[in-house]
Parts: structure tokens; sequence; C-alpha cells
């Protein structure tokens, strides 16, 4: 049964982030430029909080365009492979797009690790196949991101990779990083260990996550300014 199905049979949520279901969403890409480059692979993990069981879709795009050689060193995909198994640009990026609406029609909140970059990479694979349409829907999802809730509530030093937040918190993944499945999976258990210890996280939680983002940043770019870095951007970008 595909994600779609599987959505159409859940009920409408609670408005309860402790008992909401909740799905995971995480892409692989040809590089790191969306609207230029395109998702070669994607997971989208039903979480049934009650069961704690996921219903796992994955995802094998052929994209049309070359994969970055540092992308493919990363992700394990290559050109010759995704060209000979990944299924058509337009029929999944819709499909995909399709779930995640449905899910927000539900109630069911995404969860996505720098969830800023996978939103903006589907949106940019939308408006190339003509579905502007479902490109500007996508941009009043409700999101959380493990990255912000764990910046703000650790407080931590050291860096913020996926890897990182998983340890802190004491949640091993269910197999390698950087693997579509697996680090959508590791994104909702680290979510979900974050939440078991701050029960009185708000929801819904878009305007807290983009002011604990601001905060950030602003603390971010005062330090870079003082030591010659790099800046971020002031806006969480979601």
């Amino acid at each position: 049964m595909d994600i779609l199905e599987e959505l159409e049979k859940i009920p409408q949520q609670p408005n309860d982030l402790s008992s909401c279901d909740l799905l995971g969403f995480d892409t692989e890409t040809t590089g790191l430029n969306p609207g230029k480059d395109s998702i070669i692979s994607a997971s989208l993990v039903l979480r049934d909080r009650k069961s704690g069981e996921d219903e796992i879709s994955n995802f094998l795009i052929n994209p049309g365009i070359p994969i970055d050689p540092k992308a493919s060193a990363v992700n394990g995909l290559t050109q010759e492979f995704v060209e000979k198994n990944g299924g058509s640009q337009e029929g999944e990026v819709e499909e995909i797009a399709k779930a995640i609406l449905l899910a927000q029609q539900k109630g069911v909140p995404v969860v996505a690790y720098n969830a800023p970059f996978d939103i903006s990479m589907l949106k940019g694979d939308l408006k190339k196949i003509g579905r502007q349409d479902l490109a500007e829907k996508l941009s009043h999802v409700s999101v959380l991101d493990p990255l912000i809730i764990d910046r703000e509530l650790s407080r931590r030093p050291g860096k913020r990779r996926l890897e990182n937040a998983m340890e802190w918190w004491g949640v091993a993944p269910k197999g390698d990083y950087h693997d579509a499945q697996v680090d959508t999976q590791a994104a909702l258990d680290l979510l979900c260990a974050m939440l078991k210890s701050h029960l009185d996280f708000p929801y819904p939680a878009m305007d807290w996550q983009r002011e604990a983002y601001r905060k950030w940043a602003k603390n971010r770019n005062e330090w870079a300014a003082k030591n010659g870095a790099f800046e971020v951007k002031e806006e969480w970008g979601l």
C-alpha cells in the first residue's frame, strides 16, 4: 500500500504533539542548490504514535541532470544507477508533494532535519515540472525541524549534524546516515526523544521555531563579524 493510501486511512489527528502521528521527510540530491539541483532519492515515513510503527515509502528519481560527484560521494548514488532505476521526476515529485499536503489536511506535521533545504528542493523540482500550484501550497506546511529544536533546547557546543544530535540525545540510527530512509527515521526518533524530555514544548511550533532561528542567527552573525567567518540568513526560510 502506498503512502497516499495509508494517509487516506488515518483519522483526523488531534492538535496534540504528544499523540498525533508524524510524517518524516528527507531527500538526497544532485547538489545543494534548490531550483538548480534536484532530488534523486527521498523517503516519507508515516509514524503511528500509538504503536510506534512506521509506514515507509522510498522514492528513487532520475533527475535528468548530472549528479555532482561530491553528492555521489556522500549519498552513494551514481548517475548510471539513477538513470537505470529511477522513476520519472514528474510522477515521483508530485506523489511526494501530494502526500505531504494530504498529511497536513489530516493534521499530521512534517518532520525534517534542516527542513528548509528539503522543502526548498521539493518546491524547486515542482516548479521544473510545471506544478507551481503544489509548490505554492508547500509554502504553508506545518513543519517540525529537529535541528532548530535541538539547537534551542540543548544549547550544547559542537557540530549540529544529525549524527551529533542523535548522539547527544542518546538515540541510535537504524542504519548508515546519508540514506534518505535512515535519516528520516533518525529525525523522527530524535524528535520523539526531545519531546519526551520537554513535555511543555509548544505546538503548533512554527512561530517558536522562527523565533529560535532568529535568535541563533543573530548570535551567530555577531560572532562571525568578530571572527571573519561567513554570516547566515536572518530568517529561517519556512
